[in-house]
C-alpha cells in the first residue's frame, strides 16, 4: 500500500468508511453533478465509482445561475461520512446555505433522504456516543467546536454540550485548523486536521487526542510533506481500520 498517489485524479476532502472487507469513500465534487461520489475499494489503493449521493442540492435562483445570481462552486465540500446502527449517513456544507444538508440512507448505493442540519457546521465530522445515546458534530476554521446535536440530527440540541476545544493562533497560520475527523479509539478521542503555519511553506496535518469527547485535547503536528508532488503538502482526509486492526490514514 505504498503508492501515492492511489488514485490519480481530484478527489478532495476524502472521508473513508469499512462495512465488513470493503472501504468506501466519500469526496468534495463542489460544482459536479451527480454529487457527493462514493468510491469503494477493497485494498484501500483501487478504487471505483461506486454510487451519488443526489441529482441536485437546493433549486435556488443561484444554483440556476439565473440573472446575476451564482452559487457557482460553492455546492458539496468536505463531507462526514459514517454508519450508525443499521443507516449510512452523509453530511455536508454548501457554501452560501445556512444550513447543513444531511442525507440518510439504508445502503451505501441509496436511495438517499435529503434533510437538513439546522446550523452552518464547516468541515464537519459526526459522532454517536452510544453509552451515552448522544451525538455530536465537530466542525469550524480555526477554532474547531465541538456542538451537541438532537438524537434525529435535525439542530443543536438544547441545553446540550456546544464549546471550543481545538484553537489556532490567528497570527501564526495563513489558514487556521479545519478539515475535522474524529475517531474514538481505544476509548480516547481523536481529531485530525489539518493547518498551514506561517513556520512551513506547506499545509501540515495535526492530530489531538484526549480522555473525554469535550476536552482537553492535547496535539501537534504530524505530518510535513508532499510526497515530491505540488509543493503545497497534504490536506485533510480521514482515518480507517482494516479487519485485521491497521489503520491508515487516506489524505489529498
Amino acid at each position: 500500500m505504498s503508492i501515492n498517489p492511489i488514485i490519480k485524479t481530484d478527489y478532495p476532502d476524502p472521508d473513508v468508511i469499512r462495512v465488513d472487507d470493503a472501504y468506501f469513500m466519500i469526496s468534495t465534487t463542489m460544482y459536479f453533478f451527480p454529487g457527493g461520489v462514493i468510491l469503494r475499494s477493497f485494498d484501500l489503493v483501487n478504487w471505483e465509482i461506486y454510487s451519488y449521493i443526489f441529482d441536485k442540492l437546493d433549486d435556488t435562483p443561484s444554483e440556476r445561475l439565473e440573472g446575476n445570481e451564482n452559487n457557482y462552486g460553492k455546492g458539496m465540500w468536505a463531507a462526514t461520512l459514517r454508519e450508525h446502527n443499521g443507516k449510512f449517513y452523509v453530511a455536508f456544507v454548501s457554501h452560501g446555505k445556512d444550513d447543513t444538508h444531511l442525507f440518510v440512507a439504508d445502503k451505501l448505493e441509496g436511495p438517499w433522504e435529503h434533510k437538513t442540519i439546522k446550523g452552518y457546521y464547516h468541515d464537519c465530522s459526526i459522532i454517536w456516543l452510544d453509552d451515552k445515546k448522544q451525538v455530536f458534530i465537530v466542525h469550524g476554521n480555526t477554532e474547531i467546536r465541538l456542538t451537541e446535536l438532537k438524537e434525529d440530527l435535525s439542530g443543536p440540541k438544547e441545553g446540550g454540550i456546544d464549546k471550543v476545544i481545538i484553537k489556532d493562533n490567528k497570527d501564526d497560520v495563513t489558514l487556521g485548523y479545519e478539515g475535522s475527523h474524529i475517531y474514538k479509539i481505544n476509548n480516547r478521542f481523536y481529531i485530525t486536521l489539518i493547518h498551514w503555519p506561517k513556520y512551513n511553506k506547506r499545509r501540515t496535518e495535526s492530530v489531538f487526542v484526549s480522555d473525554n469527547i469535550d476536552g482537553p485535547y492535547e496535539g501537534k503536528d504530524v505530518f510535513y510533506d508532499d510526497l515530491g508532488l505540488k509543493d503545497m503538502g497534504a490536506a485533510q482526509g480521514g482515518l480507517v481500520d482494516t479487519p485485521d486492526g491497521r489503520w491508515y490514514s487516506i489524505v489529498f
